[in-house]
This record gives C-alpha cells, structure tokens and sequence, in this order.
C-alpha cells in the first residue's frame, strides 16, 4: 500500500513539470511566431509648394499625420531663415523669406528607426522697379528735382530711396513716393531698395539735371462753361517741381478774376466771359528761382483761336452751326507777293485812308490777300467759307435787308464785319495804272473758295460804310488782294 502512494507522488511531479516545460515552450514560441508584421514608417510629406508670394512668405505644411508610438518631425535640408511653428504638427506653418528655395523633410521616426520624405517649398524673389523717373530719361528737363515713384512694397517688404552719387536729397525717403532735390546740371544715380528678413534688393537710375524753368500750364483761350452763368470757372494746369514752393499772382484784369489756392497748381480761377486774364507762376526751389505765365479766358460771345504758326489769336463767333473768325486774318502769307497791308505794296498809291504801321491798327485791320494765298494759307482746321455758307449766314440773320447791323462790328452775332478796304492791281482808277488802295474804313470785300479758272472769278461779300446791306457779289479775282474771314465746322 505504501508503495504505491509513493509511485502516484513521483508521477505527479514528473507531470507538474512536463506541463510547466510546455507552457514555457509556448510562451517561446509565441514570443518568436511568424505572424507578427514589423513596424511601417511610410512618411507622407504632403505636396511641395513653389514661387509662394504671400503676406508673411508663409505657407501651410500637409503632411500625413503618424500614431504613436510613431514621431513625426520636420527638417530644413536646404534653405536659409526658415522655420516652423510646430516641427511635430503635420499640417505646421513654415516661415520662409523671398527669393529662398527651400528643402524641407518629414521624418517619421520610433526608437533609432526612421525614414525621411522631402518637399520643396520656393517664394518668390523681391523685385524693385523705379516707375518715375524713368530709366530711359537721361536728363530731367526743365527741373533740378523730380517726384520719384517706385511699385509699392507688398507682402510685409521694406522700401528706400538713397542717393548713391551726387549732392543731392531725398525728402520722405522711406516711402515709394519721394521727392529728390539736387542742384543745377549735376550727374546723379538714385538706388531704391526693397527689404525683407535678411534680403535686400535694388534698383538704380541714373539723369542729369537741367536748370529749374517754371510751368504755368498751356494758354486756354476758350473755356467753355455753361451758358448764362455770370461767374465762370477753370481748374489752372500749372506744374509744382517736388521741393518746390509757388505763388499765383494775376497780372491782366486781376480785378476781374479770383484764384482760391495761390499756392496750389491746378487752383481754381473764377472769372468772367470774354476777359483775357494773365497769371504769373513763380516757382522757388532752394536757391533757384523761376516765374512763367498763363493766358486764361473764358468764351462769352466769343471763342478764341490761336495760330500756332505764330501765335497769333483770333476770336471767333458760333452763328448758323460754323464758328467764324470774327476777326481779319492777320498771318504774313507770301508777304509782299500773296499778302499786304494796307498801303505797303510796290509801286502803289493810297486812294482813302492811311498805311498800316502800328501793331494795334495792324492786328485791327489785318493783311489783304491774293485769292491763292487766302486759299493756301488757312490755319489747320479752317478754310474759306464757300458762298452758300455766306448766303445761309445772310439768310440766317433776316437776309439781306436785314443782317448787316447783326454782323458787322457791335452787332448782336459777335461777327463784327467791319471796312478794312482792298488793294486793287493796276488799277485803272490811276493813271499810271499803279496798285491802289482803296476805300479804307469804308468797304470791307471777303474772299470766299470760289475761283473760275476760264476768266479768274470770284464771288465775294460785299458790305459798304453806307449801304444798306450785305450781299454777293463777283470780281475778277486776279486784280485783287481782299481781307479774309475764315470758318470751321464746330469743335467739341
């Protein structure tokens, strides 16, 4: 009986162990089972982003997000100033500065493992441009300063103006609006600069200054403003170099005008109809200083023309739908061959009044023309009126009975006709058959564009001192030299 508990003891042991030794294998070989998948890194850095021109040079990274135990963390490989917010956030803001490419990486990493995916990120480099004055500008005309303007920094970028050679200045210098002032015909280079972080970019011009010549704007002759008004009004042109102070004065018929900013350059005059006023505009810049003048006048009854090719003015009334000269043509065409004033002609005589030598009775009267020379000899724009344009002005005003006092001088029109007389070619009212002038300050004859080629004829208007009217009548055109009218179709 003993015996046998001792065997049955014996067995258990034995079986304790062999059930510990298989737990124990199977821990091994579950520790070393095939089954089991390693660790996948796999890092995403998102899509790369390139000539990036933003406030701040700023983008937004959008890697692929790792779960731990995994660590994401990013890198610059390549690149100067950059950085991240966050480097562990996937989708982190990256700082960058312009005109940098950068390499950038997303490491994905767990204990020493780890593998890297780059992107590239690029921005846009600085670019400064000069707008005024213009490269292609050697020499400032008529000035010794210039407004400069340059394209305005953008995206958190710095500008400034230097002078790097020249004695000169620069006022309000950090803005991309700046004014320099230098001296009289002086060589000088201006840089403008752009910055931003640790970049710095330029741009240069080089001129030369000329000596200061004031603006005062163009002449305006013939404002127009509304009809009726008592008062009118105009906007001056006139031209403040930068640097620079001036002062309006009115020189001509002051009583009559008001100028609301003398110091302004587009100031607004206010003035009355059919008054020519003269405004000096002196312009004082350092020790330079410099004065110019304007002629300004406002239409009325009448416009005002002036002939660039001597600048000579004229007034000219709207009747009819034309605008006609409304004084005679004083121009120097051919003179002494196509054109004449009263009484200085070669081998002539004066029959009635007296010869031309004052620039007052020669501007009143004006020069008498050869048909040909009235016909080529117009202002750009004007002409000779034809004789029906004549006849309908006639019949416009009442016809012939009737428009006289309407167009001659004083007269309602504006059209002020008045008697400057005619140079007659050997003319038989002399016996020497001499060139006559004749029948000043009591006939006025105008040349209108007819001319008959077969017998050298023209139809002319006709208007005496005495008469009672106004009409067409013909001539032999080659016999005579005629005061001139010009129309145009009406100007917008």
């Amino acid at each position: 009986m003993l015996k046998n508990k001792v065997v049955t003891h014996t067995n258990f042991k034995r079986l304790v162990s062999i059930v510990m030794l298989l737990i124990a294998f199977g821990l091994l070989m579950q520790a070393c089972s095939p089954d089991e998948e390693p660790i996948n890194l796999n890092p995403n850095a998102g899509p790369s982003f390139i000539d990036i021109e933003n406030d701040g040079y700023v983008i937004q990274l959008s890697a692929v997000p790792v779960k731990p135990p995994l660590v994401g963390t990013w890198r610059i490989y390549n690149g100067e100033n950059g950085r991240f917010e966050d480097i562990h956030d996937p989708r982190t803001l990256f700082y960058g500065e312009p005109g940098e490419t950068y390499t950038i990486g997303w490491e994905v990493s767990h204990g020493d493992a780890y593998e890297a995916a780059s992107i590239t990120v690029s921005f846009k480099p600085l670019i400064p441009i000069i707008i005024e004055p213009k490269a292609s500008v050697d020499t400032l005309k008529n000035n010794v300063s210039a407004y400069l303007k340059a394209e305005a920094p953008k995206y958190g970028a710095t500008g400034k103006w230097e002078v790097i050679n020249g004695d000169g200045r620069i006022e309000n210098a950090d803005n991309f609006k700046a004014e320099f002032i230098g001296k009289e015909k002086s060589e000088y280079k201006l840089r403008w600069t752009l910055s931003y972080g640790s970049k710095a970019v330029f741009q240069e011009v080089d001129f030369v200054t000329d000596v200061l010549n004031a603006y005062a704007g163009p002449d305006q002759l013939d404002i127009k403003n509304e009809k009726g008004a008592e008062d009118k009004y105009f906007t001056l042109e006139a031209y403040l170099p930068a640097g620079a102070t001036a002062e309006w004065e009115v020189v001509k018929n002051a009583n009559l005008a008001t100028v609301y900013g003398k110091n302004n350059p587009n100031s607004l005059i206010k003035g009355v109809a059919d008054s020519l006023y003269t405004l000096k505009w002196k312009v004082v810049l350092d020790a330079y200083t410099s004065v110019d003048s304007v002629d300004i006048r406002f239409r009325g009854k009448w416009g005002m023309f002036k002939d660039s090719r001597d600048n000579q003015t004229y007034k000219y009334a709207e009747i009819n739908g034309l605008e006609w000269m409304a004084e005679n043509f004083n121009y120097a065409a051919d003179p002494g061959n196509g054109s004449w004033y009263y009484g200085h002609a070669y081998r002539s005589i004066i029959e009635e009044g007296f010869p031309l030598e004052t620039k007052e009775d020669r501007k009143k009267y004006g020069r008498l023309y050869s048909y040909f020379a009235a016909r080529d000899y117009a202002p750009e724009g004007w002409r000779l009126p034809t004789p029906q344009e004549y006849g309908d002005l006639i019949v416009s005003q009442g016809g012939t009975l009737y428009a006289k006092d309407k167009l001659v001088e004083g007269g309602p029109t504006g059209f002020d006709l008045g008697y400057p007389g005619y140079l007659e070619f050997s003319s038989s009212s002399d016996p020497a058959f001499r060139n006559v002038f004749r029948e000043q300050d009591k006939t006025g004859i105008y040349w209108t564009n007819t001319y008959v080629e077969s017998n050298g004829s023209s139809v002319v208007l006709y208007i005496t001192l005495n008469g009672a009217s106004v009409d067409p009548v013909v001539l032999p055109a080659n016999f005579y030299a005629l005061p001139v009218r010009y129309v145009r179709e009406i100007q917008d």
